[in-house]
């Protein structure tokens, strides 16, 4: 039984995945709230699905491109979880969330191409190309930042969707049971976020 967590986005969120089957799920989404909502979200999966920790096998995070913030809150609360229950950690790139959030949502029946995007500001985004089937996704490129028009004009070029599913810690749970030996990290301990980019700080606007 995996306990899945997203937090890569404005979008909060933790789910709890058996046998390919998702027991139950809570999102929120809200600027600046992962801190206070994360740890509140796991204990509504895990109530509602009558679990105690000490019956999940594994802790699934989603590691990033995405909000610099939010990914360090996601992985330290995996960390602490897996830690403290001894159990693996799986970090899932949350681009290839987002390509098997697509594969589940649109019910794909033939092979598909598909740009997962996350918007990066400064019009650029994280992305990535996949061809999606209906039991499986390959990533067919690197995680990469890009200025947004250039990368619709690569889309277009291969004719890949570039409609976005909804970003879940569901989708990230469901994919880590199904490819758990590929993501599966033996040690954690100095396992980081998937930036992309270094973080730039920026100092307040003055109010007129």
């Amino acid at each position: 039984m995996i306990l899945a967590i997203e937090t890569s986005t404005e979008v909060c969120s933790a789910a709890l995945v058996l046998s390919a089957n998702v027991l139950a799920r809570r999102s929120v989404q809200e600027k600046n709230i992962h801190s206070e909502r994360l740890l509140i979200l796991i204990d509504e999966v895990l109530n509602e699905s009558n679990v105690v920790p000490s019956q999940l096998t594994a802790i699934a995070v989603s590691i990033g491109p995405g909000s610099f913030t939010g990914l360090r809150i996601g992985l330290s609360a995996a960390k602490g979880l897996a830690m403290a229950l001894n159990i693996p950690l799986i970090a899932i790139p949350t681009l290839d969330g987002i390509a098997e959030s697509f594969r589940i949502s649109h019910s794909v029946s033939a092979e598909t191409n598909f740009c997962a995007l996350i918007e990066a500001k400064r019009e650029e985004a994280f992305y990535s190309f996949y061809t999606i089937r209906p039991e499986e996704i390959t990533r067919r490129t690197e995680y990469s930042i890009k200025l947004k028009n250039e990368i619709l004009s690569d889309a277009d070029s291969i004719t890949a969707v570039i409609i976005q599913p909804e970003i879940s810690a569901a989708s990230v749970g469901l994919l880590a049971e199904r490819m758990q030996n590929e993501f599966l990290i033996s040690d954690f301990s100095l396992l980081e976020p998937l930036y992309l980019r270094d973080f730039v700080a920026t100092l307040p606007k003055n109010k007129a």
